[in-house]
């Protein structure tokens, strides 16, 4: 039982009282046994309302997250790449002389990010060229960024075929001197290893990025595409 005063004459009378004993005016904040269990149920029904609520509401999500693990699970593995198309192959007429520019590029498989102010991320392209002015080259490119490579006495760069140990060729700047392109030594070298490996690394030294590593692969070379069968490569 509570105690509450009397709206009429402030004296303390029993909540389940309906007169006050001194004034006799009416207990108008009774709280008679009915309605407090009607209180009672009222909020067990609201808490009940709120829980399921709560509950429907996690069923939900953690099902939107099975699905889309499902899903996941369930996205079709793409048929492997025929082996050797990530090579292109390219031949063109040289407008200076009769013959025919054939090239066969290659871009790295990782990219480089690289800082300001060639900021974000890039390949590197490794291109076998053909030229019957210029003769067979070996380029490797940059898409932005300064190569470090003097135009009077040129650079070296580091070149990994597969497992074998490093090593260091030498390098010669473009003739217009591009700094996103140099020129790789001793073509024969380079070919003769390239056509027996897998994977060929390059680490060039760069403006303010030191020497990052650009991997290719270069599996399944096709000769015949590069040039036609009777001319060596």
């Amino acid at each position: 039982m509570a105690l509450i005063r009397c709206k009429e004459c402030g004296t303390e009378v029993s909540s389940k009282a309906e007169n006050c004993p001194k004034c006799g005016a009416k207990v108008a904040n009774r709280m008679g046994c009915g309605t407090a269990i009607g209180v009672v149920l009222l909020a067990f029904f609201v808490i009940r309302i709120i829980s399921t609520v709560e509950i429907e509401s996690n069923a939900s999500s953690q099902q939107a997250n099975l699905d889309s693990i499902n899903n996941s699970q369930n996205i079709s593995v793409s048929t492997p790449e025929i082996p050797g198309s990530q090579w292109n192959y390219h031949q063109s007429d040289d407008e200076m002389s009769k013959g025919i520019i054939y090239q066969a590029y290659v871009l790295s498989t990782n990219k480089v990010n690289f800082d300001f102010p060639y900021s974000g991320a890039q390949h590197g392209t490794l291109i076998l060229r053909t030229h019957p002015r210029y003769g067979k080259d070996i380029i490797f490119k940059i898409e932005r960024g300064q190569i470090l490579c003097a135009s009077y006495d040129g650079c070296t760069v580091l070149v990994r075929f597969d497992d074998e140990e490093s090593v260091k060729y030498s390098a010669a700047t473009a003739s217009d001197n591009s700094t996103e392109t140099i020129f790789i030594q001793n073509y024969s070298k380079f070919v003769g290893k390239m056509l027996k490996a897998k994977k060929v690394r390059i680490a060039a030294n760069i403006y303010q990025e030191n020497a990052p590593v650009f991997e290719f692969d270069v599996s399944d070379f096709d000769q015949n595409k590069y040039k036609p069968k009777n001319q060596k490569i």
